[in-house]
């Protein structure tokens, strides 16, 4: 079974969320769901529960009704060859699939007979739920209260005043506020339909400890409606990870953080789809300079920078470009070299052309497409580089850290879906990989943090950000909002993760993320 989707209080998109989230895909909408299957090499198995119990949110809107989820969600799926489903409903309506196996349980003695209708409220015993109470405290709320508070004020006509409330937001009923929202007919304002709509997916992840739903909501408000992210903030500072800024409408396929930045002083460079570069503060995002990246639009892939005034970038065609930040900057005669050498080498064989690349102050990693990297000194060319092939498929990331003068930590990730750790002293990569997941590792970043020596930051295809100390093993998950292109890493530990929904920089407190994980109280 590769996924089970519970439906009971569920809408189509929020349904389709867990579904996805269990394919490895993702927070996944509805109309992508089917896309992402149909690619998928896997003969796939996927079972929902109650499926008569599906609906949320106003009764006069589609989203309240079972038949809903069946339209929009479930009878494309049914459409795969390659996919098999099994549906559990107590109305066999719902089941329209004319050749699929009805397996009717064989009720108890005493138990009414399977597709005969629940008995409804008499209209005797009708109660009209009491809406909440205004000032309630959320963080002390009952799991019925939390769940059921919109339902319950949809009928009393009070749902626009619960969904002012930033408190519920954080800790009320996620499907609820999901399907309600999409009535505009709830007078409410539009910046607060934005915000959800990026919060909700990463809100809907099942392990989500409450104090980073606040740190969700606020990352998502912070460059989308300030006030409501000033009202967060300090509850969200309360958890082991905050925003400290997001610039939305900064898109972003590349990063390079620039040499001798920390969390609040220094400069990074962004990369977006058109190859046009902007020099950002670390303190709060501001554009400070656009350096000239030669004035052809070309497609970036990844930027590492080499120098405080050079950058090595590689483009969607596999080719390796040096590019100098100023005017006279000098490139590094290793650079060019290694430039040359895989340029030259990409064109002669597709399976050498370069897919990222990472560096040090004294080294550049180039990987490639048949799954090895290689380590290139960037002031003494004599010796060569150091080939290692950590994966058999595709290299998708790397990252690399000097660790003594003569010493790199390489980290890789790959197509197979796993990250790898490979040292220069060693000589050989561990024989299991650091973490193997149904998802792909898409970008990796790695710092010698003041705190907590090397940390690895890994970004996943499933909208998942884990953060690993490299001395104990310990590891901690944190929620992006969006698929992440990039990540850079500071020593004193921000993580700044960029994709073609802006970028956002993140405040860790590494040490009460890894307690968190462990289940140790922090401090």
């Amino acid at each position: 079974m590769h996924a089970v989707g519970f439906a009971r209080g569920q809408t189509a998109r929020t349904l389709a969320w867990q579904l996805g989230r269990q394919l490895g895909y993702g927070p996944t909408e509805p109309d992508e769901l089917p896309v992402r299957l149909r690619a998928d090499p896997r003969p796939v198995l996927l079972a929902v529960t109650d499926l008569h119990q599906a609906g949320r949110g106003p009764a006069h809107l589609p989203s309240g009704r079972p038949g809903t989820v069946v339209d929009d969600l479930l009878a494309p799926l049914l459409g795969l060859p390659e996919l098999r489903l099994i549906i559990e409903t107590e109305a066999p309506e719902l089941a329209r699939t004319p050749d699929a196996l009805v397996l009717t349980l064989e009720p108890a003695d005493d138990a009414r007979p399977v597709g005969t209708p629940l008995p409804g409220p008499r209209p005797e015993d009708a109660v009209t739920p009491a809406p909440p109470a205004p000032g309630l405290d959320w963080r002390t709320a009952s799991a019925d209260e939390r769940e059921h508070a919109l339902d319950r004020a949809l009928t009393t006509g009070a749902a626009h005043e619960l969904l002012r409330d930033p408190g519920y937001l954080v800790y009320g009923s996620v499907p609820a506020i999901t399907a309600t929202l999409e009535d505009p007919a709830v007078p409410l304002p539009s910046s607060l339909r934005a915000v959800w709509a990026d919060a909700a997916p990463a809100l809907s992840a099942p392990d989500l400890p409450d104090a980073q739903r606040a740190a969700v909501l606020h990352a998502a408000a912070a460059g989308t409606d300030p006030r409501l992210a000033e009202y967060l903030r300090p509850l969200a500072e309360s958890g082991p990870w905050t925003t400290r800024w997001s610039r939305p409408s900064r898109p972003a396929e590349a990063l390079a953080l620039l040499p001798g930045a920390t969390g609040s002083d220094g400069t990074l460079v962004s990369a977006n789809g058109l190859g046009q570069l902007a020099r950002l503060a670390l303190a709060d995002g501001q554009v400070v300079a656009s350096p000239s990246s030669g004035g052809t639009p070309w497609q970036p892939v990844a930027l590492t920078a080499v120098t405080a005034d050079c950058l090595l970038a590689l483009d969607g065609a596999g080719t390796l470009h040096p590019l100098p930040l100023a005017t006279g900057a000098q490139v590094p005669m290793g650079l060019g070299y290694l430039a040359l050498h895989h340029n030259s080498a990409s064109l002669a064989s597709l399976p050498e052309r370069p897919t990222a690349i990472a560096s040090t102050p004294r080294h550049v990693a180039v990987a490639d497409g048949q799954g090895r990297v290689r380590l290139w000194p960037l002031y003494d060319i004599g010796p060569g580089p150091r080939d290692v092939e950590p994966h058999r498929t595709g290299v998708t990331a790397v990252a690399c850290l000097d660790i003594s003068d003569s010493a790199v930590l390489l980290v890789t990730g790959g197509l197979d879906g796993t990250v790898r750790l490979w040292d220069t002293e060693g000589g050989d990569s561990p024989p299991d990989p650091v973490e193997r997941r149904a998802a792909v590792p898409v970008a990796l970043a790695a710092a010698d943090t003041d705190d907590a020596g090397p940390v690895l930051a890994v970004a996943w295809s499933d909208r998942r950000l884990h953060l690993w100390h490299l001395l104990s093993g310990r590891r901690a998950v944190v929620p992006a909002l969006h698929d992440v292109q990039a990540l850079a890493l500071t020593g004193s530990g921000h993580l700044v993760a960029a994709g073609h929904r802006g970028i956002r920089s993140t405040r860790l407190d590494l040490a009460a993320l890894w307690a968190r994980e462990a289940g140790i109280p922090a401090g």
